[in-house]
Formats: C-alpha cells, sequence, structure tokens
C-alpha cells in the first residue's frame, strides 16, 4: 500500500512535520498495488488558492458553475511590475507580472490561510510569527504589501500592489478555466525519476484517481463527468518551473519540465477543464470521461513531430515555432529585442534552440 500527503494548512495554521520526503500531511490518499486502470476513477482532493503563489486551502466540495472558474481561485494577486490593471476593467495579465512560485520560490515556505467573512488573511512565516491582514482595509493592506517587500527583498525593489476585481481571477490562463491533476502521472512521474513527489507542486483545483498514467493527455476534445458537473477537456497543462518548488520548503530542488520532456518527450501533465453544466462537486465523487460530443479540437501538442526548429524558453519551457511569428525567424537571435514569452514574460535571452 502506498501513501499519498497533501497538505491542509489551516484552519489554525497548525504545522506538521512531513513524513519523509517530499510529502505534506495530514490528509491521506492511498494507491493500492492493484492496476490503475482497474480502480474506478473519483475526485481525491478539491483545492483553491486565494492569493495568487501562496498556500493552497483543501475543499470537502464546491459548487461550480457553467463557464466560470474555481469558486475564490486565485481571487487576489500580488502585482509586482508597473503593469496597468484597472479594478473597473479587468483584463488577464501574465503570470511574470506577479509575485509567484516560477520567480519567487521562497513564498512557498509561507503558510497562509484565507477567511471569506470579513476578508482576512493570515501568515505563517517559517520562524513561526504570524500576522493576520484585513484585505478590505486599505491600511492593512499596505502593511501587508510591505511585509512582501521585506519578505522577498532580494527579488523586489518595490512594495507589489495587492490588486483583485470582482469577477476577476489570476490564473494563468486568460479563459475561466479549472484545472485536473491525474494522480497516476504523478506516481509514474516518481517511478521513472525514484523519487517522491508531492502533487501539490502542480497547484490543481481537482486532483483525480484511478486513471492510467497520463490518459489525461487524450482526453482532450471530450467531455468529463465528475459528479454531478460536466466540462468539456480544454487542454493538456504544460508545466512551468513554478513545479520545481517544493511546496514545504519553498527550495527549488526539481526540474520538472525537464524530467517530463526526458522522460516523456513533453512537459504536460494535467488539463483545464471548462465548466458546461454546474453541480455540486465533492471528494469522492465518480470520474468518468465520456465519448466526444463535438469535433476534436486541433490543440497544439507540446512534441509535435513537424515541427523541426522549435524554440524553447528556458525559464519555463515554453516550446514555439518561431516562423508563426515571423517567416524568416528560425532561430533566438532572429527574434527582436523586445520579445517576451507569452508564457511567463522572459525575455530574448531565456530563448535557446
Amino acid at each position: 500500500m502506498r501513501t499519498f500527503y497533501f497538505a491542509r494548512k489551516g484552519p489554525g495554521l497548525q504545522p506538521g512535520p512531513a513524513p519523509g520526503g517530499d510529502r505534506h500531511d495530514p490528509c491521506i490518499l492511498q494507491s493500492s498495488d492493484q492496476s490503475e486502470q482497474s480502480r474506478p476513477m473519483n475526485v481525491a482532493s478539491l483545492y483553491r488558492y486565494p492569493v495568487k503563489g501562496l498556500s493552497p486551502e483543501q475543499l470537502p466540495s464546491v459548487q461550480l458553475t457553467a463557464g466560470m472558474g474555481f469558486p475564490l481561485d486565485r481571487k487576489y494577486a500580488l502585482l509586482r511590475t508597473d503593469a496597468a490593471f484597472d479594478p473597473a476593467a479587468p483584463a488577464w495579465l501574465p503570470k511574470a507580472n506577479f509575485v509567484m512560485l516560477m520567480l519567487h520560490e521562497q513564498v512557498a515556505a509561507l503558510q497562509t490561510r484565507y477567511s471569506a467573512q470579513g476578508g482576512q488573511l493570515q501568515i505563517r512565516t517559517p520562524e513561526g510569527h504570524e500576522r493576520t491582514f484585513a484585505l478590505n482595509d486599505g491600511a492593512q493592506r499596505s502593511a501587508l504589501e510591505k511585509f512582501f517587500l521585506e519578505f522577498l527583498p532580494r527579488r523586489l525593489t518595490t512594495a507589489p500592489r495587492l490588486v483583485e476585481a470582482d469577477g476577476h481571477q489570476f490564473t494563468d490562463k486568460a479563459e475561466k478555466y479549472v484545472s485536473l491533476i491525474n494522480l497516476a502521472s504523478v506516481r509514474e512521474l516518481e517511478k521513472r525519476w525514484g523519487e517522491a513527489l508531492d502533487p501539490l507542486r502542480f497547484r490543481a483545483n481537482i486532483y483525480i484517481d484511478g486513471a492510467a498514467p497520463f490518459a489525461e493527455l487524450d482526453w482532450v476534445g471530450q467531455e468529463i463527468r465528475l459528479g454531478p458537473v460536466l466540462a468539456d477537456v480544454m487542454q493538456r497543462n504544460g508545466r512551468c518551473a513554478a513545479t520545481n518548488v517544493n511546496p514545504l520548503t519553498g527550495v527549488r530542488d526539481r526540474d520538472v519540465p525537464g524530467k517530463l520532456r526526458t522522460e516523456f518527450s513533453h512537459k504536460d501533465l494535467g488539463v483545464y477543464l471548462k465548466i458546461t453544466q454546474p453541480g455540486l462537486l465533492s471528494t469522492g465523487d465518480p470520474v468518468e470521461v465520456e465519448p466526444a460530443i463535438r469535433e476534436r479540437r486541433q490543440v497544439a501538442r507540446s512534441a509535435s513531430p513537424g515541427i523541426t526548429n522549435q524554440l524553447i524558453c528556458t525559464a519555463c519551457y515554453y516550446l514555439f515555432d518561431p516562423r508563426t511569428l515571423n517567416a524568416a525567424w528560425t532561430a533566438p537571435q532572429d527574434l527582436p529585442e523586445s520579445y517576451r514569452c507569452p508564457d511567463c514574460g522572459a525575455g530574448r535571452d531565456a530563448v535557446t534552440s
């Protein structure tokens, strides 16, 4: 019997020792020795991330709405650049504009808990100091911004701005998607690596069990039923350098995208869903992938054999063919100095063949 540990940071932010390796406690997910394919699929756990880049919060159930994202997920973000954000007319911004794990791995060591009632954010530092900030109070918001400037003195030169807008979510995708991870895929990556990986490195909303390893990548273009909820599987989730960060220690101690590419010739693990039928989703609900109900979407796959001169962003492992931007571009030096990776915002210097 194998045991998988998930973080539960709160209520009260009670710390608990990790039971060895890259694992959390106390919420336990178990996987038997029987074949992955022989067990019925089910929802193993549900998580939201109220502040982009900060702690996950586990939920026993969640009410999902058609066409909307995961409730209270990435509701707030810490904007670290001078990018314009208008709460009255919110627009999606690339993740590189915010405090987040790909650039600021130390924030993973903070234990946080958000209370929607009263809008309070509680933070426990690695040293055990606790602070509580009322996010609807201007002075306390400023104090929170100062806290992060002091916590990340080598990464921030000015205090970040806490931003939010009604109905807006600071997710990595502009679309209102919900993210899903197949735990069997994590276990298969562990097997190839020979090392434990906490599934919370992947910061998904829905974790399922009982599927075959990486089966989720073939569900794109199909419909999935999760308990009473229906969703379209929209695209594969290409992993970025945020997954390299240990969610317990805040240390960048793995190269997850690189290992995925080495072992499987792609960097994908998990998928994005678009909710089409609302419902109350709960841990333990059955999961079933329906036959395709519409024409299969033409999704760009990260390991397309027909493209021979792909370039890669070494900051986030984003793959692209420069000829789609300009027919004359074939190499990194062809990109303009103003080039920015559409996935992470890194510059031309981060791009290689």
